[in-house]
């Protein structure tokens, strides 16, 4: 704190340039906030008055402003109308003073006024025309907020102070410690003066007292007083995440000028692939932040709202936030270090178009925002820009990489957060870490995990500076002023709604595509479903993580829902989406995972992986789960596992208890052992929970998985059945039905030379592809099971390419094709082996279709098909774009090991000769 400081949140008023009126607006907070148009870039004046006190005269004054977006000119306007600029300031993170001198004197009553404009934003999306205005946003470091609702915004959004100090003040300070109780002080002043130092332990006693005179230098900026001090002290109590413990300094500039900054004695460093706090390993489970709050359009919601979402993200397992691209207000800082928040800095660089203006800017704005970070001991990481692509070269980053690395302390710096090779961008990297943001179906996400691992690469820390969302569905009826209106966001009024910078602006047609869908009043349902599939697919994406020791640390997708996304841990009313204590089973520094065994595969002459359905089994089927502990707790220990697995409500069928014979150390991802059993005998399909309760040492974490067991043999019974297999991906089918019989177009039509009359029997026809024949077959009265891939030939029904994770409801619908199959309304992990990149496009049939599997797009409402009962002439078909037979990523080679698919597969045949028999 400085030595005299006077808020100035009193009375502001607010006008753009070309108005005469004055209207009444809050400061700090954005015009955005006050109601004025989100697409206007100023120029806009905001002013105040007031008294400087009496008691200052003798002193130097200054406005300190916290943060103004983006470029700012203050004047000072006496009571005479004398006016003078006091000077201005680009940049729309960083806090900064404006040296009042004679302007004004103590005891005068004073009108400061404000000239602001904001970044000029995008007329349709990231590549559009440019609005008016002297900064366009492309060639500003305005970060991604503008890409989230639309524009930057704009104003006063830091609180404006009126501080004084003596002929010398701190234009700089720093104080940082090590884990062996060595404090290092570094300040700057502009003038002279004999420093005394202050220190206090984290209870407040008293440590030591020192002085020492700042030395005389001269710098690109002028005439300079540095101050350097470093000593012990004893004692040492370290700052972690788990003891924020914090150390306060004092110093005092003689009488001129007084500083207290909290600090804390910590290391951080990598030691190959691990990052190590401390000493200890520790494994950052960092949540992403774009600074987007419901409640303003600036990134400035209070002390009292960020303590409370830093105390349910803890809840959570989080031990850490990135803050992408965007930079906090101090406070944000200081809660961060006073809870044990691990803070990622990723300075706010992206999609930016260089240019004079960027290239002279942005080196200044990120010196300014490195001095106000690095004094915090809760950041631990930089990155310079994120997902830069070809536009910005070595010589950008490389200066800005050695610069950050010359201020930064022992934190960690990277130039381009996603890679320059994931986004074509900078190959010759400047970084102390790899860093990929991988947004992936889970099916693939192994694959991709093997890819990217560092191997030969010089060893590093492998972090995912952003990865793994899941959009949930918005039950958008919640979303209502209390006068029936709905928020700006939902609104289809441009003037209320502009697009802006958005690459995407679908909120506004959602309700009108719901309701033609017949899904409005199904929203709460949805909504609920939804969050189920969100914890299903971080759930299995962080504990595929964890299985990789060459992984170091991640940063989920996201904080917050916001206009464009719902990825959120809450949503729009602030609300948790997902219940604390079962987000931590797998989000904790001790986590027990699982894994299984390895199989290959002789194919073709060589040797492939063999995958197999992994999540479901067929009775009598020796299932072996390994139970995998994870280890990033601060204690080393014997592990210790306990397993169980059950159906609901009844006794375990299969149970143990797995000891280590030594002890699982901090940073350890070993195997504890294996859960071996046989899967059960049943009669028809049903799903178990299978339970570990791992300890090591006093440490103990819980998580549990679902199986579903099938009965043996299932295809024995089915008669009549044919396979039709121009594509050859039905080829191990016949194994499982051997009764089955091998069709040609030849026998579809019933010409001469046919092996089987299908029209004289009631056959069901499980087919690859679709064809003229088939086509006539079905026509006249046939039943099919079309397995219609996207990528193979045209089907009867249109596909579209989209994930199946991601993105999406997978919706169990009522229909009798689902026989006995077992789901509870929507696709778990039981689909493992089937999902498809491309869903069916039913629409155009209306009534003709009938939904099975319905796929719903959380982000646009857009419904498709992944499987769907088509009335074809005469004849029914079920067509689906589920790949009964795998074959993706790492999904089962064949149908005869998709034990899950074969039988929903088996479901749809017995549907259909079910009304087959019926004719």
């Amino acid at each position: 704190m400085l030595s005299y400081h006077m808020p100035l949140p009193g009375r502001w008023e607010f006008r753009f340039d070309e108005q005469s009126d004055w209207r009444p607006i809050a400061v700090p907070g954005s015009w955005e906030d006050a109601g004025f148009p989100k697409d206007r870039a100023g120029p806009a004046w905001y002013r105040t008055s007031f008294v400087i006190p009496p008691e200052l005269e003798g002193r130097r004054l200054f406005l300190r402003f916290g943060a103004v977006s983006y470029h700012c000119e203050a004047f000072i306007v006496r009571d005479s109308g004398d006016m003078h600029s006091i000077g201005t300031h680009t940049g729309m993170w960083d806090a900064f003073d404006l040296a009042i001198g004679d302007a004004a004197a103590p005891g005068e009553h004073v009108t400061l006024l404000v000239q602001v404009e904001k970044p000029a934003s995008l007329t349709d999306g990231p590549d559009s025309a440019s609005l008016p205005g002297r900064f366009p946003l492309r060639e500003t470091l305005a970060g991604f907020l503008p890409y989230v609702w639309g524009h930057s915004y704009g104003g006063i959004w830091q609180d404006v102070t009126l501080i004084a100090s003596g002929a010398t003040r701190f234009l700089d300070a720093w104080v940082h410690g090590t884990p062996d109780g060595h404090v290092f002080v570094e300040a700057e002043l502009d003038g002279p003066a004999r420093v005394t130092l202050e220190l206090y332990r984290p209870d407040g006693r008293f440590i030591l007292s020192a002085e020492e005179d700042a030395v005389h230098v001269e710098t690109a900026s002028g005439v300079r007083y540095q101050l350097h001090m470093d000593g012990p002290t004893p004692d040492p109590h370290l700052w972690s995440p788990d003891d924020p413990a914090l150390y306060r300094a004092v110093l005092r500039a003689g009488h001129h000028d007084q500083v207290t900054l909290q600090f804390g004695l910590r290391s951080f460093e990598a030691d190959g692939a691990t990052l190590r706090l401390n000493s200890a390993p520790i494994y950052p489970r960092m949540i992403l932040s774009w600074g987007w709050r419901w409640e303003t359009f600036t990134p400035n919601p209070g002390p009292e709202r960020v303590r409370a979402d830093f105390e349910r993200l803890k809840r959570m397992g989080y031990n850490g936030i990135k803050c992408c691209l965007w930079f906090p207000p101090t406070y944000y800082f200081d809660l961060a270090d006073e809870m044990g928040m691990l803070l990622w800095i990723e300075l706010p660089m992206w999609l930016p178009r260089v240019t004079d203006h960027f290239r002279r800017q942005t080196p200044v704005e990120y010196e300014r925002l490195i001095r106000q970070a690095r004094r915090h001991p809760s950041v631990v990481i930089y990155s310079l820009g994120c997902e830069l692509g070809r536009d910005v070269g070595a010589d950008i980053l490389g200066s800005l990489y050695a610069m950050t690395r010359s201020m930064c302390g022992d934190a960690l710096v990277r130039d381009n957060s996603g890679s320059g090779e994931a986004y074509g961008g900078l190959l010759n990297e400047f970084a102390q870490y790899y860093d990929y943001h991988f947004y992936a179906d889970l099916h693939f996400f192994r694959h991709l995990l093997d890819a990217f691992a560092p191997r030969w690469r010089p060893e590093q820390p492998w972090l995912f500076g952003e990865y793994c969302d899941y959009d949930t569905f918005r039950d958008l009826r919640r979303y209502r002023h209390t006068d029936g209106s709905r928020p700006w966001w939902l609104s289809a009024d441009p003037a209320v709604n502009p697009t802006g910078a958005r690459w995407t602006n679908e909120a506004p047609l959602l309700e009108e595509r719901l309701r033609a869908q017949g899904l409005w009043e199904r929203s709460a349902e949805l909504e609920v479903l939804s969050y189920a599939h969100g914890l299903l697919h971080r759930k299995w994406t962080i504990e595929t993580t964890r299985t990789y020791r060459d992984v170091s640390g991640y940063v989920i997708t996201g904080e917050a829902d916001t206009p464009i996304t719902s990825a959120g841990m809450w949503d729009a009313t602030g609300a948790l989406k997902y219940d604390p204590a079962e987000f931590r089973r797998f989000n904790n520094d001790l986590v027990a995972l699982i894994g299984w065994d390895r199989r290959r595969d002789w194919v073709r002459g060589g040797d492939r992986a063999a995958f197999w359905d992994v999540w479901s089994y067929s009775a009598g089927t020796l299932v072996r789960p390994h139970i995998i502990a994870s280890h990033y707790g601060a204690q080393p220990g014997q592990a210790h596992a306990a397993w169980s697995i059950a159906f609901d409500d009844e006794a375990p069928f299969a149970s143990g208890d797995i000891v280590t014979d030594r002890d699982i150390l901090p940073g350890d991802v070993r195997e504890i052992g294996v859960a071996e059993f046989t899967a059960p005998d049943v009669s028809s399909p049903r799903r178990a929970t299978l339970r570990v309760t791992l300890r090591v040492g006093a440490q103990t974490t819980e998580n549990a998985w679902f199986l579903w067991f099938f009965p043996a043999n299932p295809w024995a019974a089915i008669h009549n059945l044919a396979i039709y297999d121009p594509l050859g991906r039905l080829h191990d089918l016949a194994r499982l039905a051997p009764q089955a019989i091998e069709v040609t177009h030849t026998d579809l039509r019933g010409d001469a030379g046919a092996q089987v009359d299908l029209h004289a029997a009631p056959f069901v026809v499980v087919a690859s592809a679709w064809t003229r024949a088939l086509s006539a077959y079905t026509r006249g009265g046939g039943h099919v099971v079309l397995l219609q891939d996207g990528d193979g030939p045209p089907g009867p029904v249109a596909t579209a390419v989209m994930p199946f994770w991601r993105e999406a409801l997978r919706i169990c619908e009522p229909h009798p094709a689902w026989g006995d199959f077992p789901h509870d309304g929507w696709a778990e992990l039981q689909f493992f082996g089937c999902a498809a990149d491309c869903a069916l496009d039913t629409q155009p049939f209306g009534i003709l279709a009938h939904p099975i599997l319905r796929r719903i797009d959380t982000r646009t409402a857009h419904v498709h098909d992944y499987a769907a009962e088509v009335t074809w002439g005469e004849g029914r078909l079920i067509t689906s774009t589920l790949r009964i037979y795998g074959g993706a990523g790492e999904q089962p080679s064949g149908i005869g090991r998709n034990t899950a698919a074969a039988y929903l597969l088996l479901c749809w045949v017995t549907y259909l000769q079910t009304l087959n028999e019926k004719r």
